[in-house]
């Protein structure tokens, strides 16, 4: 019997995932169960785990500010605790949202060393504010990655109420983060602001037009179409009606364009953002992660933009795979394990005999 780590990630998009010395044995999000999209707390996920593996180790991930509602962590350790009775939880490793991001990414990647750049929409806020007393979270991470776990920090960029500065690597903006940008024009456009992927599609309908101004300048947010809103973008044009949302007749060229707009200066950011690291550091291989990689238009733009580099795109981008990159941290933590494990498949949820597909089969006959 192996040694099992079970991640836990806390925030929308939540998830398990357990290692068995080392080895990702299951990972599901719990919304597969709940069948609740984006549920942010995985009950029925860690019930299951408890019958089914014998867990010698618990992990939590995901965003600091859910675990540390009160309410919320207490009444998630009695439930964890009543679980798994004899199992320490590691609540430690919490805070370091974009780290999980990262290690899931060069874990899975297969290079033994790597560049490692997460772009997100949000990520840890808790630490960063006690250590240089502000408001506000990461945004932009870029490290480089080195077997067992070797991270020497590049760059970090965090978007702030207020604060405007650069500390060594690490640059403070009270600007519109990169992804936030995209969040507000897809809100703008008439959907939430995790529904980024219908302004990818919709961008590939438009084309250039002048009459929209730039959205980005040197990588953020331009502060005369943008205004950082409780931390959260928010575009200064006048509304538009959403009637194309039932009606696609009535949908204009202006939503097509505004959609190409932003998918086109986004990308272009990025991969500035990237070629500023690839400059420092000289690497081949880059490791991609974080919300905004889940944008498949950008990550091809990136492979023709830089032919000589070896990527490695992430495809649990989201922070459902933070329950991976802590329980991998917690892992190479405790054994400074070596062995390199590429992944070969995203199939890591329960296993169904014939039997039980035929039965569910059955139900819609």
């Amino acid at each position: 019997m192996g040694y099992k780590i079970l991640g836990i990630t806390l925030s929308h998009n939540s998830s398990v995932c357990v290692l068995d010395d080392g080895e990702i044995i299951f990972f599901l999000e719990e919304d597969r169960l709940s069948r609740n999209k984006h549920d942010s707390l995985p009950l029925s996920l860690i019930l299951q785990i408890s019958t089914n593996f014998t867990i010698n180790e618990i992990h939590l991930s995901g965003l600091s500010g859910f675990y540390n509602d009160f309410y919320y962590s207490k009444s998630l350790k009695l439930f964890l605790k009543k679980l798994f009775p004899k199992v320490p939880i590691n609540t430690t490793l919490i805070n370091h949202h974009h780290l999980s991001h990262s290690l899931i990414s060069f874990y899975n990647s297969g290079f033994n060393k790597a560049l490692s750049v997460v772009i997100d929409g949000g990520g840890d806020w808790n630490e960063v504010n006690k250590k240089y007393n502000f408001e506000g979270y990461e945004t932009e991470s870029i490290q480089v990655l080195e077997y067992p776990l070797n991270i020497q920090e590049v760059y970090k960029s965090y978007i702030t109420k207020g604060l405007d500065k650069q500390i060594n690597n690490i640059k403070f903006s009270p600007l519109v983060s990169l992804t936030k940008v995209y969040e507000a024009i897809t809100n703008y456009l008439g959907w939430s602001w995790n529904e980024a992927g219908k302004t990818m599609g919709l961008s590939s309908y438009g084309k250039p037009n002048s009459t929209i101004p730039n959205l980005y300048i040197n990588g953020k947010g331009n502060s005369k179409v943008l205004n950082n809103n409780s931390l959260k973008g928010k575009l200064n044009l006048l509304p538009i009606s959403n009637e194309w949302h039932r009606d696609s007749s009535k949908i204009t060229n202006f939503e097509k364009d505004l959609a190409y707009k932003v998918q086109q200066e986004s990308q272009q950011a990025v991969g500035d953002l990237i070629e500023k690291g690839l400059t420092e550091i000289g690497l081949k291989q880059v490791c991609c992660s974080g919300g905004y990689f889940l944008n498949c238009v950008a990550n091809y733009y990136l492979i023709k933009r830089f032919p000589n580099i070896e990527f490695y795109f992430e495809p649990i981008s989201s922070d459902a795979g933070t329950s991976i990159g802590i329980a991998k941290l917690a892992w190479y933590q405790k054994t400074q394990d070596k062995t390199i494990r590429p992944q070969k498949s995203l199939y890591y949820g329960p296993q169904y005999s014939k039997e039980q597909l035929l039965e569910g089969i059955q139900k819609y006959v």
